[in-house]
């Protein structure tokens, strides 16, 4: 605050150079038109004083103190004063006004004390010019004296201005330094809450925007940045209804949530909370916009209440299949005691061996729905991943679905995780089994694990037919099969025994170019 208040008076320092160069300049000129002859004197006090404020200007330059060289500048500027009422006048002339000039600038530069000592300056050097001049001691230019006592009154009449132009103009300065130093503090304080509410705001993880009545965007946070993907200077070029395509133009609640597409194409679902900025009882100033992404929030409900419609569907359909399993145990029993007993033709006995084929299936079909519908808990142990994938790669390489113009290629890490070892291998077969039956004409299935962020990350990859969008989203709903002859009930289960273990599963596919299975433990 001291160094700011030092360069304030050093400018006003600078300031009084420039001002005393102007005044002596017009008084010159004045002088030059007014007398007409010659003026080898005035010329000599306007060379003196722009030498002085060549001086004075360097000094302040180089100088790091105001105080002395503001002292000896208002002193040479009360002694030129004084020469130059001499020579217009003395008592007559109209440059007596100008004492007022250094007694207003003492009292800017060197406060109270500056300012009276300039005051009782200016009369003692005052009173000393016109009594000097009125005996005749110095030389003057004034016309006519007055007698000595109006000559007295005269002067004490200017030294009572000098006085009291001495005490109002430091009351002033005063007054305007304590306003200065008061209004310095209060910038301060400002700029500093300012900043303070700048960092609240951008450490809000809550999207934070206000705008004013017609929704141009004043104000955009951090936050809203990472959830718009816009540039804060972007936003601020925009109305709120541009930045969220969607928007309805009337709000009429003040919470609500949109889906909506964000600057770099991606669909969000945003949940959003308005509140007006009010003037007055009345009238509203803006609107302040506070919104988060809850599109995660939105798909793992989704997914919540589709476990919730499978559990259920699952405990209704378990017991159903339950129920068929038993006579069918007993129908495939009594058909091979029939065919035990009896003596069948060719072609009884290719319609015993359908019967019993396709019965073995829909045994198969139910141990898998049961096994999905009722699932047992993990019996977790240290296990190489590495391992079980290799030997679930070895055991595909000799089954019938491995055509010849498949290919296999693994890139596995060694990585040991806790895992139920026959539902992993469950996994790994029910994956690979699946990527084989997307091959129908040949293609490479690509296996990979690695360690990523403390977790064993595991990816089947094939190049295969590929799924649709809709077909994606049906991925892990049961008996929704892609594939001829598949019960459907091969994702559904990898997907709960992934779940089982903690673990995470996602998939990506384009329809004709293959899909990618990931999972991470």
């Amino acid at each position: 605050m001291a160094e700011i208040g030092i360069m304030d008076r050093r400018r006003w320092l600078l300031r009084l150079i420039y001002v005393r160069l102007l005044i002596f300049t017009i008084f010159v000129a004045a002088e030059a038109s007014r007398k007409g002859g010659s003026i080898v004197d005035m010329l000599v006090l306007l060379a003196v004083v722009y030498a002085l404020s060549v001086c004075w200007f360097g000094l302040l330059k180089l100088n790091g103190s105001y105080v002395w060289q503001s002292y000896t500048q208002l002193a040479v500027d009360l002694l030129l004063i004084t020469w130059a009422i001499n020579r217009t006048g003395g008592l007559d002339s109209y440059l007596t006004s100008l004492y007022f000039l250094v007694i207003v600038m003492s009292s800017i530069l060197l406060e109270r004390r500056g300012a009276f000592l300039a005051g009782t300056a200016t009369s003692v050097i005052h009173f000393a010019h016109m009594d000097l001049s009125y005996f005749a001691y110095i030389p003057s230019t004034t016309v006519g004296w007055p007698d000595l006592p109006a000559l007295q009154y005269i002067i004490s009449l200017s030294i009572f201005g000098f006085c009291s132009v001495a005490f109002l103009s430091n009351f002033l300065a005063e007054s305007w330094r304590k306003a200065g130093a008061e209004l310095q503090k209060s910038t301060g304080q400002v700029a500093f809450l300012q900043a303070f509410s700048d960092r609240i705001m951008d450490s809000l993880g809550t999207g934070l925007i206000t705008t004013d009545t017609e929704g141009q965007i004043y104000l955009f946070n951090r936050a809203a940045e990472d959830i718009t993907r816009y540039r804060s200077a972007e936003a601020l070029r925009l109305k709120v209804w541009e930045l969220f395509p969607g928007l309805p133009e009337k709000v009429d609640s003040a919470r609500f949530e949109i889906p909506t597409i964000r600057h770099d194409g991606v669909s969000v679902h945003l949940r959003f909370s308005v509140s007006p900025v009010m003037i007055d009882e009345k009238n509203t100033a803006g609107y302040v916009w506070c919104f988060d992404d809850v599109t995660e929030l939105r798909a793992l409900e989704q997914q919540m209440h589709q476990k919730e419609k499978m559990a259920a569907i699952g405990a209704m359909s378990a017991g159903i299949a339950h129920e068929i399993r038993n006579p069918l145990a007993s129908i495939v029993g009594s058909l091979n005691l029939l065919q035990s007993d009896l003596k069948l033709d060719p072609d009884q006995r290719q319609l015993a061996e359908i019967i019993t084929r396709e019965t073995d299936r829909l045994n198969r079909t139910i141990t898998e729905f049961l096994s999905y519908a009722r699932p047992r808990k993990p019996n977790r142990e240290r296990l190489d991943l590495a391992a079980l994938i290799s030997e679930t790669v070895q055991l595909m390489r000799n089954s019938d679905e491995l055509k010849q113009e498949h290919r296999i290629q693994t890139f596995l890490r060694p990585i040991t995780a806790d895992v139920d070892e026959s539902m992993m291998r469950q996994v790994f077969y029910n994956l690979a089994s699946n990527a084989f039956k997307a091959m129908p004409d040949g293609g490479t299935l690509t296996i990979a694990l690695e360690a990523r962020n403390g977790n064993a990350h595991i990816r089947f990859q094939d190049t295969g037919v590929g799924f649709e969008e809709d077909e994606l989203k049906r991925l892990f709903v049961p008996f929704n099969s892609s594939f001829k002859n598949g019960t459907g009930l091969g994702l559904p289960i990898v997907y709960q025994i992934v779940n089982a273990h903690n673990g995470a599963i996602a998939v990506r596919s384009q329809k004709g170019v293959g899909t990618t299975v990931l999972i991470d433990l």
